[in-house]
């Protein structure tokens, strides 16, 4: 029987072959995680600033009792943008590059949090007449480490219950 020169045949085809796991992560992906959570900071400044009271439509500035309304509106909206970008990324934890998504995420989240400040911040000092002796701001500080940390948190539980579900091999 003569012998071939072709290699035996493997299955599945290199072609259909999943990603290595030591596979990079595409820079354009990272890319495109870091500019989504930056992009998003204006989106949520503008919402803060329409639906906080003292804002565009409801509410005086200078009443003390809507100063914790404020804040309390952009903490909820930053703890649903972390929920929802940590729930993306936990659903893309089995693929390469995890922890650089997850990162860019994060100090994408840093930055889109304090760009959503600044831009509810720069509407209310642009919309008030910028003579306002109660200024549309932001009183509590910690508020803006919301979004990154829901982020963080959504990833870090997702992770450890995929830890704790797993069945090990007989």
């Amino acid at each position: 029987m003569p012998s071939s020169s072709t290699q035996p045949a493997t299955y599945p085809p290199p072609v259909y072959a999943g990603p290595a796991p030591h596979t990079p992560v595409p820079p354009s992906s990272l890319l495109w995680w870091g500019a989504a959570m930056a992009l998003l900071g204006p989106v949520l400044g503008i919402l803060w600033w329409v639906a906080s009271p003292g804002g565009a439509f409801y509410g005086d500035r200078a009443e003390a009792e809507t100063w914790l309304a404020r804040d309390l509106v952009l903490g909820g909206l930053e703890l649903v943008a972390g929920v929802v970008v940590g729930w993306l990324l936990s659903n893309r934890l089995e693929l390469p590059g995890a922890w650089q998504r997850v990162c860019t995420a994060v100090v994408g989240s840093v930055l889109g949090s304090v760009l959503a400040v600044a831009v509810g911040q720069g509407l209310g000092v642009l919309f008030s007449g910028g003579a306002s002796e109660f200024p549309f701001v932001l009183r509590s500080l910690g508020v803006a480490a919301i979004w990154p940390a829901a982020a963080t948190l959504v990833v870090f539980l997702a992770s450890l219950l995929g830890l704790l579900l797993v069945q090990p091999k007989r």
